[in-house]
């Protein structure tokens, strides 16, 4: 299809969704003493609290009564909000994967980082699942970032952030709530939160925790038993102080799964499928994944442990504030699974177990914001230390001509990583008028890392390689010119251009020699125009964003059929454009949808990975990038209405949809997964004292789809992947006070 009919159906698909405001003008007049105005939304994009129309960035803003209203409860279901934006669970929880703008990151091991990063109240998490894999506990609001954000976020933001903002404690009343939901595969989910002074207005405290419990969604029939179970916990706390001119907010967190995940099942059979020489085709369920039965000989275990303790103090000194923010953060994990996937023994109980310890120091400086002149600048600090330690085995069923005589026949990989960042950063606006401003913000990021790698063998599959020590220091300024215009107090437009970097890094995996060890960092330019504004007497607000991205270097993920191997792709370009609103046409109607268009394209990587069959490496310029979606679309929409004089009924369905996409780097078909989308509904009611009682179903209406697929290790023509979850319906019971 041609650039320009792309172009085309991606207006066509803003134009449906701003379409939409025309029925809203003949509702306008029955709303307007209904109250039922959109208000502002405040965001903390730029390191101070703004009105998000009022931030030249393409950003969504999903605050946590809205997230509660969806039932979203995990960071996976973030793309139901969000455009251009898509998170699975790869497996275990290392293997969280995130896609921006057509751009994926998963980090299996130590020595690579993400494109993009994620926060939780501004300190950054050195591993995507240490925020990923845990549920959302007490959330005030979560803001997507999409675009490089360098120079005031830094560490690992080339192509956005995702930034989770937690409920602070109230200082004048006490207040709360809790939650019980139970549904099917015996689903128990159990949530609370209780807030208030211990010294009126000048010391207060929160704790809220949660605990999900949940029956397997996959049946493995060689152990007879159900799979893919969920089993979390996790518990926060803070205490707050404010006197004078200073506050403190201390915060500590812990989260623990032993969730028994995650089971890959039969996804496709080509002739002559087999492991070792047995054929799989006469012991593949007759409905391959979706079934969701399993056939592995081992059982795949995800225990993970985190916490972590931070430190937010501000002292307002004159009109300018000065911010410490310090923390420290604790990840653990200890993943078993069976990689083979087949219910022979070939490849049995491989064992990784990762530890990762991360420090951080951010000081900044924050102008008053109603000058002229306003700006940030401060100080980052950031050391993190991790360890992965992997043993995978042979198992009895793998041909002897793998074997080493006299062994375990294991391959042990044992990496220790350090990795410090020093940076320096400022960003100013100027407001040359009440209705034109400029911003330039920079930042100097200086990076070294060390390693010491050691891989051992006992197997003629991996060779024995000893212990390699290896350094690299990556530095780079990052940068970001911005120009907006308010057309009215309720319409703006900006323009921007910004720089994105991440650093190189080390492939620490099961190797078959040391070459292209390391990795070069990844650079970006990001030119993008936008509009955000309120419309119809403020009963509609649109946002509208257009971007061009080219990317040097770019850190690209390939699958070899025995390990993940990174290469830089010399040059990719992704641009679209992106549209989402939320209108609130009638009293105790509310709508909400968001569509965008992404053409993520190599044009210059001679060296990636070819398809199954064909040796070396294949030229895939003018190839599309796997894991990227064309077309994303969601929209919900609720409605309220009386039906006493105390109680309150609802309703609400929502869906979320992506075009098909490209697992696997090289673009195999048999890894390609189909678009499609997801529908999810809820009823029920509620009174003025805060009792709610509801009845929902996700995936209501129960439709198959995979998360992920792969060709098996050491496998001929037998592909495997994980299965999504199924429909699971229930009942909710919240009360707050």
């Amino acid at each position: 299809m041609s650039a320009s009919r792309h172009a085309l159906r991606a207006m066509l698909m803003a134009g449906t969704l701003l379409g939409a405001a025309v029925p809203l003008a003949a509702w306008a007049d029955e709303a307007a003493d209904s109250g039922d105005l959109l208000g502002e939304v405040v965001v903390t994009a730029q390191k101070r609290a703004e009105n998000v129309k009022d931030v030249p960035i393409a950003i969504t803003a999903a605050s946590g009564e809205r997230l509660s209203a969806m039932q979203i409860t995990n960071f996976h279901d973030l793309s139901r909000v969000a455009p251009s934006f898509n998170s699975n669970q790869l497996g275990d929880a290392r293997a969280s994967g995130m896609n921006m703008r057509g751009v994926t990151s998963t980090q299996g091991n130590p020595g690579r980082q993400s494109s993009l990063g994620i926060f939780v109240d501004g300190v950054f998490m050195a591993r995507t699942g240490m925020a990923s894999s845990q549920d959302f506990l007490d959330i005030e609001r979560v803001e997507v970032l999409r675009g490089p954000q360098g120079t005031l976020f830094g560490m690992n933001t080339a192509a956005g952030l995702v930034h989770i903002i937690t409920r602070k404690p109230d200082l004048t009343r006490f207040g709360g709530y809790g939650e019980v939901v139970f549904g099917k595969y015996n689903l128990v989910e159990a949530r609370a939160r209780v807030s208030g002074p211990i010294i009126q207005d000048t010391l207060g405290f929160s704790l809220s925790a949660g605990a999900t419990s949940r029956d397997g969604f996959t049946y493995n029939s060689t152990t007879m038993q159900d799979v893919d179970d969920e089993r979390k916990f996790s518990v926060r706390g803070k205490l707050m102080y404010k006197k004078d001119n200073f506050d403190a907010l201390v915060s500590a967190d812990y989260a623990k799964e032993t969730t028994k995940c995650c089971s890959a099942v039969l996804w496709k059979l080509l002739p002559g499928a087999s492991l070792g020489g047995v054929p799989t085709a006469p012991i593949a369920p007759p409905g391959l994944a979706y079934d969701r039965e399993t056939l592995q000989s081992g059982i795949n275990t995800n225990p993970v442990r985190g916490n972590g303790l931070s430190a937010e103090l501000n002292w307002y000194v004159g009109d300018h504030t000065i911010t410490s923010l310090t923390a420290a953060r604790f990840w653990t994990l200890q993943p078993l699974n069976d990689p083979d996937a087949l219910p022979q023994r070939f490849l049995d109980n491989f064992l990784i177990d990762q530890g990762h310890h991360q420090f951080s120091q951010e000081l900044r400086l924050t102008s008053p914001g109603d000058r002229k002149l306003t700006y940030v600048a401060g100080l980052f600090y950031y050391d993190r230390r991790s360890t992965d330690y992997e043993d995978i085995r042979l198992g009895p069923d793998a041909p002897a001509a793998y074997k080493i005589a006299g062994t375990n026949f294991a391959t042990i990989t044992d990496a220790r990583v350090r990795d410090r960042t020093y940076s320096i950063f400022g960003h100013a606006n100027y407001h040359w008028t009440d209705q034109f401003t400029t911003s330039v913000g920079v930042r100097y990021t200086h990076e070294p890392q060390s390693v010491v790698f050691v891989q051992t063998s006992n197997n003629r599959v991996y060779p024995q390689l000893g212990t390699t020590r290896e350094k690299r220091t990556d530095e780079a300024w990052t940068w970001k010119f911005d120009a907006s215009y308010k057309w009215t107090p309720d319409i703006t437009t900006y323009a921007s251009i910004a720089r994105g970097f991440k650093p190189g890094g080390f492939e620490i995996t099961r190797r078959s020699n040391m070459v292209d060890f390391q990795f070069e960092p990844e650079t970006n330019l990001n030119y993008e125009v936008g509009l955000k504004g309120y419309f119809l007497d403020r009963r509609l607000s649109m946002n509208l964003a257009a971007f061009y991205t080219e990317y040097d270097d770019f850190q690209t993920l390939a699958f070899n059929g025995t390990s993940y191997t990174t290469r830089n792709a010399e040059q990719f370009v992704t641009k679209g454009i992106e549209v989402e609103g939320e209108a609130h046409p009638i009293d105790g109607l509310w709508v909400t949808a968001a569509a965008s268009y992404v053409d993520a394209t190599y044009t210059d990587f001679k060296n990636g990975t070819c398809r199954p069959g064909i040796a070396g490496v294949c030229d895939l310029s003018g190839e599309r990038l796997n894991g990227s979606a064309k077309y994303y679309f969601n929209a919900a929409a609720r409605y309220e209405r009386p039906i006493s004089e105390s109680w309150r009924g609802f309703g609400m369905l929502d869906f979320a949809y992506k075009s098909s996409i490209y697992i696997s780097q090289n673009l195999d078909p048999n890894t390609r997964r189909g678009g499609g989308g997801i529908v999810n509904g809820r009823v029920g009611i509620k009174n003025d004292e805060g009792l709610s009682m509801e009845v929902f179903a996700t995936n209501l209406l129960n439709k198959d789809y995979m998360n992920f697929m792969f060709l098996a290790p050491f496998s001929q023509a037998t592909y495997v992947g994980y299965v999504g979850a199924p429909r699971v319906y229930g009942v909710r019971v919240s009360r707050s006070f």
